[in-house]
């Protein structure tokens, strides 16, 4: 999970670069680099690489690189290799010809070392990628033509790739995509390569967005599209794109998480002011299929298990819930009577993709919901449609989901032609947020926050309509946190999870007013009698709560704002441990790879 820029034109590379680059630090940042190739007084190529551990932070141009108008980024996720100078990208050639990223992995990079070795090249990094650039320089050695060799070399790879090579002998940059995404902006006379388009979106709305097996070649001021396999020159179409999605600020929020958490009482609105109309083609497709199928991974898995839940709860539709990761065991179900609905916050989420491809396969048909306009997700669908929740900054994801929910609810609503009755909950529940975010409930959440972090395991609960939220809210705390907080279905208690809670064991109780209820309290008496200190999250408090943090009103879909005080805990415990709740260890946003 890495993120690619290159730029041409007339501006300053580096500094292009580096302000693409931190558009797409959601998508990596171990560690980050650039490169750019400029003329000495002979006129001469050379090239200049400056590389960095850690995240680019508030940097705004780069002053160690030359004036250059040709040139590449990368910001990295490790997968091959610690994180350290000599493993960041771009990784340049021997003789310095050219200079190469990557995002992806190679699957069999182990058997390309090996047979490199034996041709005597000798390895620096303990990165896959520097096997892609000995390749390129075997494969020179006969071929004499850069993008012929790069594409030669290309084809050897295995998994989900999508590199970028800039040549200094011809100032020439080449990439190839392959399961990873790439996408070019086209501005006047300049171009962008980018892991997708939130990255120049600032600087233009035009896009050529290009698809698996294909390779793109700037060469003089003119870019050709070529298909990888037979090398074959190929059309394409320059995109406009909708420039609502340019803008990247904090405004004047200390973090982007909570600028995001807040913007949920807009966000909401927005994913959820679908027509009828525009709904009508997805209605009319669920109703003729046999089985609705929706999938997602992470955060998107549970906005998918939520809507499969709206769905046969309100519509009544035999909808089920996969996890992309896990949808093998599924292949021999698939016909083409099925519908699968894919959910994504990016929609390039590889295994997502590759669920779609096994679904695609077997006839099905696709629909999906992303927040990435022009995405693969998006573009491999029969009906596409997007969450409209404008760029998610914070790698932990906040209004992306409750947007997701917010359709999903639209969507049941609408196949029992109640399309404007849930439509007017849906934005009530939103218009009661602009009172929700409040000094006081800060204020609590924050005391709150100071006694949690003391405490090292914690459970939450919830049934029906709030079990997926359960599951959420545990895994938004455990991202930001680092600490092990588990959920669970408040049904599955005495089947085993109350032999963990003991004296002191922090349990959070989603407890909406409905049909749960009472076995939500039910559960809460149960755990407080083992010592259990609970905390009652809900429209109603009760004695047995030793705690208290109230959701906002609703009409009966609680579910989708109760996970917004978990997303506040998980901020300010974070805030508290000195965790950067934007930047979690470990995590990428994107997940590009298996």
């Amino acid at each position: 999970m890495c993120g690619i820029f290159g730029y041409v034109g007339k501006r300053n590379a580096g500094n292009m670069i580096v302000s693409g680059l931190k558009r797409l630090e959601y998508r990596g940042y171990d560690s980050w680099g650039v490169a750019v190739v400029t003329k000495d007084k002979l006129n001469s190529s050379k090239i200049d690489v400056l590389k960095k551990v850690g995240a680019i932070g508030d940097l705004e141009e780069i002053k160690d690189l030359p004036e250059s108008n040709i040139g590449v980024g990368h910001t990295r996720w490790a997968t091959h290799g610690g994180v350290n100078y000599v493993n960041a990208h771009p990784h340049y050639a021997s003789d310095k010809s050219f200079v190469l990223a990557q995002n992806g992995i190679v699957e069999n990079y182990q058997e390309l070392k090996e047979d490199l070795k034996k041709l005597g090249y000798k390895f620096e990094t303990e990165t896959d990628t520097e096997i892609i650039v000995h390749l390129i320089e075997e494969k020179l050695k006969t071929t004499k033509k850069f993008k012929e060799a790069v594409r030669q070399s290309f084809l050897e790879l295995k998994g989900r790739n999508t590199i970028i090579a800039l040549s200094t002998v011809d100032q020439r940059i080449v990439a190839v995509r392959n399961g990873s995404p790439l996408v070019v902006g086209v501005g006047d006379d300049e171009f962008f390569f980018a892991s997708d388009t939130l990255s120049f979106l600032d600087k233009t709305n035009k896009a050529i967005f290009i698809n698996d097996r294909e390779m793109i070649e700037y060469k003089e001021g003119k870019i050709k599209l070529f298909n990888v396999e037979t090398s074959e020159e190929i059309d394409f179409k320059i995109r406009t794109l909708d420039e609502k999605q340019t803008e990247i600020s904090k405004e004047g929020f200390d973090h982007y998480m909570i600028k995001e958490i807040v913007e949920q009482k807009h966000t909401i609105k927005e994913a959820s002011v679908y027509s009828a109309e525009e709904l009508l083609p997805l209605v009319n497709q669920i109703k003729k299929s046999k089985t609705v199928y929706t999938v997602g991974a992470g955060t998107a898995y549970f906005a998918a298990s939520q809507t499969a839940f709206f769905l046969r709860k309100i519509a009544g539709i035999r909808a089920i819930e996969l996890k992309a990761y896990e949808m093998d065991s599924y292949k021999n179900l698939f016909t083409k009577d099925d519908l699968v609905i894919a959910f994504s916050q990016s929609g390039e989420t590889a295994d997502t993709i590759e669920a779609l491809e096994l679904a695609k396969s077997k006839g099905s048909k696709i629909a999906s919901l992303v927040n990435m306009v022009g995405s693969t997700t998006s573009r491999m669908s029969d009906l596409s449609y997007y969450c409209r929740s404008g760029p998610e900054i914070c790698v932990a994801s906040t209004k992306a989901f409750t947007a997701k929910q917010a359709w999903g609810l639209l969507l049941a609503g609408s196949i029992i032609s109640q399309h404007s009755e849930m439509q007017k909950k849906i934005h009530n529940s939103a218009n009661n947020l602009e009172g929700y975010f409040t000094d006081e409930l800060f204020t609590q959440i924050k005391k709150l926050s100071k006694k949690l972090i003391e405490k090292e395991h914690f459970f939450v609960l919830g049934r029906g309509q709030n079990f997926n939220i359960a599951l959420e809210a545990a895994l938004k705390v455990k991202e930001i946190t680092y600490k092990h907080f588990e959920g669970f279905a408040g049904g599955e208690l005495k089947h085993g999870v109350i032999a963990l809670v003991d004296k002191g064991t922090p349990v959070f109780v989603i407890s909406s007013d409905d049909e749960d209820l009472e076995n939500m309290l039910s559960a809460s008496a149960q755990v407080k009698a083992r010592g259990a200190w609970v905390i009652g999250v809900g429209q109603s408090n009760n004695d047995l709560f030793d705690d208290f943090i109230p959701t906002v009103q609703s009409e009966g879909i609680d579910a989708l704002t109760n996970v917004i005080p978990f997303q506040l805990i998980s901020y300010f415990m974070a805030l508290e441990l000195g965790n950067d709740p934007d930047k979690p260890r470990n995590l990428a946003k994107s997940v590009t790879v298996k």
